[in-house]
């Protein structure tokens, strides 16, 4: 029995999922939809839960 999970790899998949996708919009041209949107409002958020501190630029 295998007790090693994938759940990190499995949160990285999904983060790579949306720049995935958010790259073939923008490589398309298509940056002014509604999944083009909610793409990026989904990794901005994602990035300022990692990098940013209080609303402000972290150093």
């Amino acid at each position: 029995m295998d007790n090693t999970a994938p759940a990190p790899a499995a949160h990285g998949d999904a983060d790579s999922s949306l720049l995935e996708g958010l790259f073939q919009l923008a490589v398309n041209g298509q940056t002014q939809g509604w999944e083009f949107d909610q793409i990026d409002n989904e990794v901005y958020a994602r990035l300022l839960s990692t990098y940013g501190v209080d609303g402000k630029k972290a150093a």
